[in-house]
């Protein structure tokens, strides 16, 4: 089942130049994304070229309305637009392009395409989405976030458009269950990402972990060592990730309890709210295993060691980092 997504964060003038460069590219390293693959940029899609930098044209915006400001102004709202990642699954760059120009239709149609300033498609990363910058101005030429968002329930209005209108071209779309109904917070992405990853080297870690406890065999030590500090500050990590994945369950399953008991699911949601939350434990399930095999092999480390790795590692990282900037500290 495939389902329509959109979300809209507000923006202080602060935080916009370090979107504007992640979302036009602008970095030669995502360290904080891996799943961004910059050999496949060449792909990504404008479908609004922004003709200067961000600042600049929030600032040209608002003088050009007449909007007063003050310093924490709500001066950017940055959307995120896109689909489930079986949706895109057999679809050509065209298709996907059609399908990123219905949706910056909806965006230009509700917020007035003179205020925004850019709508770039991602085709660099896992799934296709679009990020669309925009200046939120009322009708009446106001900067007004809460006016022109309207809070938490306005943007579950706004997706509520935005799911009617893509459906009328895509029928197989399914509207995503508010975060309001289902009072559940998501897992950051981080969480699968890291297991992920250990769980590609696990066979070597593992054998690294044996190695280390070897009565003889110092070269072979080590080797186990220098592979085990590769990954230290991860695995450093594991029993605290461990334990925000059971508190999240625990939550969720809380909640999911009292909504039952009290009958609070909006009449005819109760099969669907089921349904995806269904959908969300089997990806639970899927990761706390993953994290507790790996920790199971964390524990057989002498005490201490591993902490010790992490953070001579995270110093090595660190001092690279330094040298790629060119010897400067941030």
């Amino acid at each position: 089942m495939a389902y329509a997504i959109m979300r809209i964060n507000k923006c202080k003038m602060g935080a916009v130049g370090r979107l504007e460069k992640h979302h036009e590219r602008e970095k030669q390293v995502y360290k904080s994304n891996p799943d961004i693959n910059l050999k496949r940029s060449v792909k990504n899609i404008h479908i609004k070229v922004p003709p200067d930098r961000y600042r600049k044209l929030i600032l040209r915006r608002i003088e050009e309305v007449g909007c007063k400001t003050r310093k924490d102004s709500i001066v950017m709202q940055d959307s995120f637009c896109s689909a489930s990642p079986e949706f895109f699954k057999g679809k050509s760059l065209s298709d996907i392009g059609f399908f990123f120009r219905r949706a910056y239709e909806f965006y230009a149609q509700t917020f007035g395409e003179d205020n925004i300033i850019s709508a770039v498609v991602h085709m660099d990363e896992k799934t296709p989405h679009m990020h669309v910058c925009f200046v939120p101005i009322t009708k009446e030429g106001r900067l007004s976030s809460k006016t022109v968002i309207g809070g938490p329930k306005g943007l579950v209005k706004l997706q509520d458009q935005y799911y009617a209108q893509m459906s009328t071209y895509y029928p197989e779309l399914k509207r995503g269950i508010p975060k309001y109904l289902t009072h559940r917070k998501h897992l950051p992405t981080y969480l699968f990402k890291n297991a992920d990853m250990l769980m590609e080297h696990f066979d070597e870690i593992a054998q690294a972990i044996n190695d280390i406890g070897l009565i003889k065999g110092k070269e072979k030590k080590a080797q186990a060592i220098e592979l085990i500090s590769r990954y230290a500050p991860e695995m450093a990590k594991m029993k605290e990730q461990i334990k925000s994945v059971d508190d999240y369950v625990t939550t969720l399953k809380n909640t999911l309890d009292t909504e039952r008991d009290t009958g609070r699911y909006w009449k005819g949601k109760t099969e669907e709210l089921e349904k995806a939350v269904k959908e969300r434990d089997g990806r639970i399930d899927e990761l706390r295993n993953k994290q507790k095999r790996i920790q199971q092999k964390l524990d057989l480390l002498p005490p201490g060691l591993l902490e010790v790795l992490a953070a001579e590692e995270q110093a090595r990282r660190r001092s690279i980092n330094r040298k790629d900037r060119g010897g400067f500290a941030r």
